[in-house]
């Protein structure tokens, strides 16, 4: 429920045409990690979704089931397919994993709390634990919790950094946008949803990360300009910054910079004169982005958002899914529980 708990609060308004599913459990490959929902009203709006669309008509009408018996329900879905309600429907997951699904009509919810988090702003971490009723009268403790936001911070103002911050926005991320140039660092020139700071980027960004304490926060910093006396301040300070959860090898804290490779040269010999060595300056990604021959922004600005992605998810290799074996979501846990097993 956490997951899209904002998008619930009209929900916890009218409780009683509304139940949330959420998934508590998994074991081998899975359409979603455990903790997300899908909230379904007595009409049949849905909001959310828990897979492809393999068992999203299943659940729901369990949902419905639940709010008019106003009871918790607890449902299992696996690859051969689990009989479902009085017509012994069937629902196989085709990824050939195993789900457990815990749906609670949001008359048994503790409303007051929930408000309060679908309140808050979704990027910042965040705990719910449900005490609850099951069927046959089993305890059910379901916990869950919200990792905060990864941050993207961009020095540098133009199209580039505008589509780069839009998908950062999209992700959920954290996107600040940074230039020293009033011109450029105006509302109009910045996607919604972005922080936009006016000033020198590296006394800017040196303030930023000065305010981030989250020990599990990933932060990426990515030069966007090709000003020398700017980009190298600003990757200087990335360098030399030791953010709570970095570790010897600064892997908490992506450092990228947009430009060729020529460029990459001259940033990397002005880091060397800065007292930067080799392990350090190899930590800066430039030319940033994946080689996907992007032909605009837009496309330059996927490749980016590509290789971002994969360095926070490591150790995934940003190479194509047909060329790699094992699990496509090599990064997600293959059995996990949002359960307390010992109030079952």
């Amino acid at each position: 429920m956490l997951d899209r708990i904002s998008s619930y609060l009209d929900c916890f308004e009218d409780p009683e045409n509304w139940a949330v599913a959420t998934i508590v459990s998994v074991r081998g490959s899975s359409p979603s990690p455990v903790g997300t929902s899908m909230a379904v009203s007595t009409d049949l709006r849905i909001i959310g979704s828990l897979s492809g669309g393999c068992m999203e008509s299943a659940v729901a009408a369990s949902a419905q089931d639940a709010i008019a018996a106003g009871g918790v329900r607890r449902e299992s879905y696996g690859p051969d397919g689990t009989p479902f309600g009085a017509a012994g429907l069937g629902v196989a997951l085709t990824c050939g994993g195993e789900i457990e699904v815990v749906i609670q009509p949001l008359v048994t919810a503790d409303l007051a709390a929930l408000r309060e988090l679908a309140r808050q702003d979704p990027r910042t971490a965040a705990t719910l634990t449900r005490e609850l009723q099951g069927q046959d009268g089993e305890r059910l403790t379901v916990a869950e919790r919200r990792a905060g936001a990864p941050r993207l911070i961009l020095s540098g103002v133009h199209d580039f950094s505008f589509h780069l911050a839009q998908f950062g926005v999209q992700a959920g991320w954290r996107v600040e946008l940074v230039d020293i140039r009033p011109a450029f660092a105006t509302p109009e020139r910045v996607p919604a949803g972005v922080q936009l700071h006016l000033g020198h980027p590296a006394t800017v960004i040196t303030e930023l990360l000065s305010q981030d304490q989250d020990p599990q926060s990933w932060t990426a910093i990515c030069v966007m300009t090709h000003h020398p006396d700017l980009d190298v301040a600003v990757l200087d300070t990335a360098l030399r910054w030791e953010g709570p959860g970095s570790d010897d090898d600064g892997a908490r804290c992506f450092i990228g910079a947009m430009g060729s490779r020529s460029s990459a040269a001259r940033r990397d010999a002005a880091l060397a004169e800065l007292g930067h060595g080799q392990s350090a300056r190899d930590r800066v990604v430039s030319p940033l982005g994946l080689d996907l021959g992007a032909q605009t922004p837009a496309e330059a600005a996927v490749s980016m958002m590509a290789q971002l992605i994969a360095a926070k998810n490591a150790p995934a290799s940003g190479a194509p899914l047909t060329r790699c074996s094992g699990p496509i979501n090599i990064s997600r846990q293959r059995t996990a529980s949002l359960l307390d097993e010992m109030a079952v």
